[in-house]
């Protein structure tokens, strides 16, 4: 049916193991001592509680802005008391994740506090306990955005060098043997300076980023929207479904998702058809392929209320989903920072429409590289970039599942060529002909272009409400029939009640036909049929014309 989100199985494993190694740094730290000075615990609180509120960016990363009130803390409170109560505070005010959040604090400033302790001036303390957490936060960054660490290294440094910065800062406060109240207004003064250089940094940095990472953006998409254009218009390739994949590819990088699904309504049989796959597993997909989905369990997914902008966002939990035909990535996590975080089993399908406003067909997307849901123009361009999928389909042996009767004589030959071969390998019989006006030229200077060109819609519109023919108009004299599931008999009664309805409108116009049929057990492909079907008619033309010919 669709790929869904994310479900991290060894997270848990590692909060535990967090845990586990806080404890032990902290007995290691060989004291532990609480600070009961109630004001200063609950001022750390509401300052902690006040960082929390600010989202100080460095690219996409976000600065952890609570170690700027925890390192001057640490001058009123013990380490072993910020390492409990920064926890249990984000263990109460988070809403998601909380028990990785609270593993992750404890971790970091319980190796903060075993590193305070560890050296024996008082200088040094501070300076070792933002080492400690540094040190941890790394580790924890490394295995959660291992693959895009590259993206964070200058954010990441710059974090750590500024929370070094502030802990020498600090630090400094021990190199006075007594505090006088100058000295802490010039403290403070200093502290606040530093903290608005680096919100002014912060937002400097960010500027500079961003216009660098959208040149880079508008590069990359101005190269693979070319590519894009090439596979879907002008490269030439009988391997239609390595050619899907490789298309999927393309708008995945465009769009900035790991992983896509193409499925094809088949509303003849009923049933979803995997066609195309980009981020999955071989065994993966083909698991996927052989899985039986009707239609009528996709289609409540389409509904209107997940509708933007043309596409469908479905978030996890707004609708039960079948466990068959769901698959969910074990090997992605999104940043839990945000609340518009991208979540496990949350869905995005992206529409194939054909001509007639039909649902012919979707792409499931997952795991997005920014870790977020799509906002309004990624889901704008994601609809845009489904139309050149449609246009590669109808040139596919999957036009049969995209090109209606009705819509057959608005393709291109080649379009008309694929769907036929497609459709005749599913079917025990069929009929190919090939029908061509007598004296066609004759006609056209005798009576006149108009008139030639009246004859040539008559027979449009004669066969265009026949039901289970299919046909292409090659010029104004010449056409290409095939008749799926029909005999010869059935064949030559068609085209013989066709030729007396000409007659009585166009007495002095005849048609020569070539019928080529396909029996069962026969292995014939359309092209096949249609070189005997133009063999027919030539036999057909020698003879006089004005009959069919079948082969």
């Amino acid at each position: 049916m669709v790929v869904g989100g994310i479900a991290i199985k060894n997270k848990k494993i590692l909060s535990i193991v967090s845990i586990i190694a806080a404890v032990v740094f902290l007995i290691l730290s060989k004291r532990f001592v609480f600070t009961t000075i109630w004001f200063y615990d609950i001022t750390f609180l509401l300052l902690l509680y006040f960082t929390n509120l600010i989202d100080l960016k460095l690219n996409r990363a976000s600065f952890m802005f609570e170690m700027l009130v925890i390192i001057p803390s640490l001058l009123f409170i013990s380490p072993e008391t910020i390492a409990l109560l920064t926890p249990i505070f984000y263990l109460i005010f988070q809403k998601e994740h909380r028990l990785t959040r609270l593993s992750m604090r404890l971790l970091m400033y319980s190796f903060g506090t075993y590193l305070f302790y560890s050296v024996p001036h008082d200088y040094l303390r501070i300076p070792f306990f933002a080492l400690g957490v540094i040190i941890t936060n790394f580790m924890y960054l490394f295995f959660y955005f291992f693959k895009d660490i590259k993206l964070y290294l200058t954010a990441i440094f710059n974090s750590y060098v500024m929370i070094s910065l502030g802990a020498l800062l600090v630090a400094n406060v021990y190199l006075h043997s007594e505090i006088k109240l100058s000295n802490f207004i010039l403290f403070f003064l200093t502290y606040s300076l530093y903290l608005i250089l680096i919100i002014l940094y912060a937002d400097s940095f960010n500027m500079s980023i961003l216009e660098k990472i959208e040149r880079e953006k508008l590069k990359k998409e101005n190269d693979n929207f070319l590519l894009l254009l090439d596979l879907a218009f002008k490269e030439k390739s009988l391997n239609f479904d390595g050619q899907l994949n490789k298309i999927l590819e393309v708008i995945c990088e465009i769009s900035g998702f790991e992983t896509a699904l193409l499925s094809i309504m088949d509303y003849e049989k009923n049933r979803v058809i995997r066609v195309a796959s980009y981020g999955l597993e071989e065994e993966v997909f083909n698991n996927l392929k052989n899985q039986q989905v009707n239609i009528e369990n996709v289609l409540p997914l389409f509904s209107k209320r997940f509708e933007v902008e043309g596409v469908y966002f479905i978030p996890e939990g707004s609708i039960s989903l079948d466990a068959e035909g769901v698959y969910v990535f074990d090997d992605y996590y999104t940043d839990f920072n945000y609340e518009n975080s991208w979540n496990p089993k949350d869905l995005l399908l992206v529409p194939l429409i054909d001509e007639n406003s039909r649902i012919v067909g979707y792409i499931s997307f997952d795991k997005p590289i920014s870790g977020r849901r799509p906002v309004s123009n990624e889901l704008k361009l994601l609809k845009f970039l489904s139309w050149f999928v449609v246009q590669f389909l109808r040139k596919t042996p999957y036009a049969k599942y995209l090109i209606s009767k009705s819509e057959v004589n608005m393709t291109t030959y080649p379009e008309f060529v694929r769907l036929c071969d497609s459709i005749i390998s599913e079917n025990d019989e069929a009929s190919v002909a090939f029908l061509d006006i007598d004296d066609f030229d004759k006609i056209n200077i005798k009576k006149g272009p108009e008139f030639a060109e009246h004859v040539s819609n008559f027979i449009t519109e004669y066969f265009k409400d026949i039901k289970n023919v299919y046909f292409y108009k090659l010029n104004g004299e010449n056409f290409v029939f095939f008749m799926p599931n029909t005999n010869k008999l059935r064949a030559l009664t068609v085209f013989g009640k066709f030729g007396e309805s000409l007659k009585d409108k166009f007495e002095d116009v005849s048609t020569s036909i070539g019928v080529a049929y396909k029996e069962p057990g026969q292995n014939k492909s359309f092209f096949e049929l249609l070189r005997e079907a133009k063999e027919a008619l030539l036999v057909a033309k020698k003879s006089g014309g004005g009959r069919t010919m079948i082969k």
